[in-house]
């Protein structure tokens, strides 16, 4: 299962780097005010639900958000 969890990172990856963009750009202050929220919540909940399969963590789009600001 790891590999279609990795076959979709890149997908995700994209999705985030603009989603933080447009976080940045229009100051939003809610995550959902976002336009790409229900596009990067949807794979989220995607790989979530494999994840959780695995084992591994879950991915928390609050938290990512507040890192890749932070950083």
């Amino acid at each position: 299962m790891d590999h279609v969890i990795e076959a979709m990172q890149p997908h995700y990856d994209v999705l985030l780097d603009w989603y933080i963009e447009e976080h940045k750009k229009e100051k939003h202050k809610k995550l959902s005010d976002n336009v790409y929220y229900e596009e990067i919540k949807a794979l989220i909940d995607a790989m979530n639900v494999l994840r959780k399969y695995l084992g591994w963590d879950t991915i928390k789009l609050s938290e990512e958000v507040s890192w890749r600001l932070e950083g």
